[in-house]
């Protein structure tokens, strides 16, 4: 008949222990620790006659017996137990650290105050100590020794590298009395082991505190995880997944791997597929060596017989000062599993017998991995949605493409996410670790807002067209093979107020991206290498930002290479190879911008993928910029834009008079805009810039002038007759 649950075969464990207890009361065999033996003298009786796992109870001629058939009939019951899958703690704990019977004998002993307070009196007549009521280490050598040889060897279930010590099963608590032997040591079960014997379920608490209190990580640095994963989940190729199932365990001892990877890359979710379990115990790794709890962490696996995942292995490193390699080998062998997870790619050295069995790399979603991701989900996003557009756009990890779609559902106002619901919620993946480093622009232009040129309209139509369509022609149609990257560089160039910003962000709003604007002259440093260093960190942040990065006067940095005469040009060169390699590696959507293409190194233009020029409007253009640069909300009569097409503006002076007619205006408590506060701000603009004021300019808007013309101004310097 099976144990029909773990109390019944610990209570049944602790009445046979209770009856060794009650036979070594009333036995006449020598109680070596009360005839007087030390520490030091059961060191020095001589080699152990027996090694410590072989021990058995030193009992009477008259109790073998039935003390055997005891034993035969709980080991009998446990084994019928485990046939019907009826969970035994205390067999658990045996086979997750590997201890003998006598092992497990003297844990037994140690928890019998804890389960039956009436033998704590017993406890005490047995050590001769009336401060204890726990069983000392001169006690459970006694249980085992018929000789003082044997009590040497029994004493070392407690020392010398003993499992029930080195897994904290148990604890050892010194007698106060500073003249006491070892043998006078009380034995405690450790608080954890005692109510996980006790049937009590989920992580420790004391160190799921303990790890909470000692590190100031936000998510709970220990959990247990359902393993529910599948790899035919896993946004990867078919490869990558032939070979996560093929994942080596050599000896039988547990795997040891290590996968590396972006967050959200899908490392967590291929130890979920792999683990062979259907729970697993996940830990981050800054927590654990921040609290020093590594040990007590892989105990904790042990004993709920669960896989173990140290997860931000690479931060958690570098954070402790500790190798890798170092930690792996603490946590030793784990039957269970041990799964290390960080981003970083790592080699161990190997100057362990066995340091991994495995090392995988997670690789970010390919564009076609993307571009399916989306069409799967068709049925759940806006019809006029494209597939192709959202994957060539947004680089996101299988983690975030999801985080996406959930954002997505979280903003749409009837519970049907919007084109623009599925942007933001890609957007709000993307990292915002630039903003920091360069202005932030959320773009809300459309083609309506900006007014060019035929040629420079359509060469913009033909870049959105490159940004949005990557996945077809670098993956589908080969050309990743031979760039190694879909990275586009834009090159926009023109006079300053042309439009290259706007039109960087007309391209941003039609993609759905953000634009941070970087100053190429604020980031090139004097000091040498520290351009570099800040060119280094924009891209590093840009990498994950889902972003246009436009880079304004890029010829602060790619003007014409100097030949080399002294070290500032060769740093100077250096700095501009610098940038030519990281742009060349980059895999997103640069945008560089500048008043003198002249200037641009010819190396550099090699690399770039668009050139599109910006020229001054034209008078049909200057027209049109006129006829929409007042906002429909501005009150505005009888503006005469084919008047004020003849003043030869760029559009960024437009907009920026535009200003300072309203200014005008209400300085004027005007109820609409009129041509006297557009004559006004025509005027002022000229005159701040020295420009003559021609009275055949403003021939029909003459009475609106506040000054004299220049002919005016003449005429009054003209000598009197």
């Amino acid at each position: 008949m099976p144990y029909y649950d773990t109390l019944e075969h610990l209570l049944e464990e602790s009445k046979l222990a209770n009856a060794r207890l009650e036979t070594f009361r009333e036995s006449a065999t020598s109680r070596f620790t009360q005839d007087g033996l030390s520490m030091d003298e059961a060191d020095g009786v001589g080699e152990p006659v027996a090694s410590a796992a072989t021990l058995e109870y030193a009992l009477p001629e008259r109790d073998r017996d039935r003390f055997r058939k005891r034993r035969d009939r709980i080991e009998r019951k446990c084994n019928a137990a485990h046939e019907q899958g009826v969970e035994l703690r205390l067999r658990n704990l045996v086979d997750a650290f590997d201890l003998q019977p006598p092992h497990r004998d003297v844990l037994v002993v140690a928890l019998l105050p804890d389960l039956d307070p009436g033998v704590t009196d017993a406890m005490t007549g047995l050590t001769d100590e009336l401060s204890t009521s726990r069983p000392t280490v001169g006690l459970c050598a006694d249980l085992f020794a018929d000789s003082p040889a044997v009590f040497a060897s029994a004493v070392r279930l407690l020392f010398d590298e003993s499992p029930l010590v080195d897994a904290d099963l148990v604890t050892l608590k010194r007698s106060d009395d500073p003249s006491a032997s070892l043998l006078e040591t009380d034995v405690a079960v450790d608080d954890r082991i005692r109510s996980y014997l006790l049937d009590s379920d989920g992580i420790d608490p004391t160190l799921q505190t303990h790890l909470e209190r000692e590190t100031r990580i936000q998510d709970q640095p220990l959990t247990i995880a359902d393993a529910d994963a599948s790899l035919e989940d896993l946004l990867i190729a078919p490869a990558c997944r032939a070979d996560l199932e093929a994942l080596p365990d050599p000896d039988g001892r547990g795997r040891r791997v290590y996968l590396h990877g972006p967050a959200g890359a899908g490392m967590h979710r291929a130890v979920e597929a792999v683990c062979e379990s259907d729970r697993l115990l996940r830990a981050d790794l800054r927590a654990v060596l921040a609290a020093d709890a590594l040990e007590a962490v892989v105990r904790e696996a042990r004993l709920l017989g669960l896989p173990l995942v140290l997860h931000h292995a690479d931060q958690a490193v570098a954070d402790a000062d500790q190798s890798l390699e170092a930690i792996v080998h603490r946590v030793g062998d784990l039957e269970t599993g041990l799964y290390v997870v960080g981003r970083e790619s790592w080699t161990p050295s190997n100057r362990r017998d066995r340091t991994l069995d495995a090392i995988r790399e997670f690789s970010r979603p390919t564009i076609a991995q993307r571009r399916e991701f989306w069409a799967d989900r068709a049925d759940s996003l806006p019809a006029d949605i494209d597939p192709e557009r959202l994957a060539s756009t947004f680089d996101l990890t299988q983690g975030q493409l999801e985080a996406a779609l959930t954002t997505a559902r979280t903003l749409a106002a009837d519970g049907e996410p919007t084109v623009d619901d599925v942007r933001a919620g890609c957007r709000a993946q993307s990292s915002d670790a630039l903003e920091d480093l360069a202005q932030h622009i959320e773009p809300d232009l459309s083609w309506d807002d900006i007014k060019l040129g035929a040629e420079t309209r359509r060469q913009l139509e033909t870049l959105e067209a490159h940004v949005t369509n990557r996945g077809r022609i670098y993956d589908d149609w080969g050309f990743r093979d031979r760039d190694k990257n879909a990275g586009v560089v834009a090159l926009f160039k023109g006079l300053p107020g042309t439009g290259k910003t706007m039109a960087a962000e007309v391209l941003a709003n039609e993609v759905g991206m953000d634009v941070y604007k970087i100053d190429l002259s604020s980031v090139v440093s004097k000091y040498i290498g520290e351009t570099e260093e800040n060119l280094e960190e924009i891209f590093q942040a840009a990498e994950q930002s889902n972003a246009i990065l436009l880079f304004d006067e890029a010829d602060s940095i790619f003007g014409d290479r100097a030949e080399v005469s002294d070290a500032t040009d060769r740093y100077a060169n250096v700095e501009v190879n610098y940038l030519l390699q990281r742009i060349e590696h980059y895999d997103g959507i640069i945008v560089l911008t500048t008043n003198y293409a002249q200037n641009i190194d010819t190396a550099f233009s090699r690399r770039i993928t668009h050139t599109i020029r910006f020229e001054k409007p034209d008078a049909a253009i200057r027209r049109a910029i006129w006829g929409s640069i007042f906002p429909p909300s501005m009150p505005v009569e009888d503006i005469d834009t084919e008047w004020l097409a003849d003043f030869e503006y760029s559009g960024g002076t437009i907009d920026k008079l535009a200003k300072h007619i309203a200014i005008y205006a209400a300085e004027a408590d005007a109820e609409t805009i009129t041509m006297r506060h557009v004559v006004e701000a025509l005027e002022q603009y000229k005159r701040d810039r020295n420009s003559r004021i021609q009275a055949s300019e403003f021939e029909p808007y003459l009475e609106y002038l506040q000054g004299p013309t220049e002919r005016e101004q003449k005429d009054r310097h003209q000598p009197t007759r």
